[in-house]
């Protein structure tokens, strides 16, 4: 797969990295992305577990609520829809 770098300070860039390391720019760029990956997850893994759960709440869960139930307390029947319960169970 070809990549298109359409940034000229990015062209810049890897032509810089690639000219101190002596790597080829294909080689900067797989190596620049391993060790921002290997970042991220490092930064992941030491994320508090209620904020990290807090994230996972505002990101997958609370864009599923209706809207017609946000703001009002809930019945015993919206959370059993919520939870898809119904007449013969999960």
């Amino acid at each position: 797969m070809a990549l298109n770098i359409k940034s000229e300070r990015v062209e810049r860039l890897l032509d810089d990295v690639a000219a101190m390391t002596g790597e080829t720019k294909t080689e900067a760029v797989r190596r620049a992305l391993e060790e921002r990956r290997e970042r991220l997850l490092q930064a992941r893994r030491s994320e508090n577990p209620v904020a990290r759960l807090w994230r996972v709440m505002e990101r997958e869960v609370w864009p599923t609520v209706p809207t017609s139930i946000i703001g009002r307390p809930l019945t015993r029947a919206d959370e059993d829809a919520l939870l898809g319960y119904g007449p013969d169970g999960v």
